[in-house]
């Protein structure tokens, strides 16, 4: 019985501690102006490795900031034949509300 117990709060931990990253993302939308958005490619097969995103209140900031996470993710797990590629800088949930 205390097995189940420590069981099913292990997988309730687990799977609620998902979300997490979704959710600051959704945190930063509402608090920053603008999100860079950066994509990890492979060369070789084109997939899609990492995605990065950084809030700014900046747009140059948001661009600038996330392209050296990438570059950063990359140096520090010493990946080859990647390369990081700009996605877009786009005003986040904050600003497009405040337009109306």
């Amino acid at each position: 019985m205390i097995k189940n117990i420590i069981l099913i709060f292990f997988f309730l931990f687990i799977f609620g501690c998902e979300n997490m990253q979704f959710n600051q993302i959704i945190n930063n939308e509402k608090k920053f102006n603008y999100k860079g958005h950066v994509n990890l490619y492979s060369v070789i097969g084109k997939n899609i490795i990492k995605t990065f995103y950084s809030f700014s209140y900046h747009e140059n900031l948001a661009r600038k900031n996330v392209k050296l996470m990438c570059i950063e993710f990359i140096k520090r797990n010493n990946l080859e034949d990647v390369e990081c590629k700009y996605m877009s800088t786009k005003p986040t949930q904050k600003i497009l509300t405040s337009l109306n």
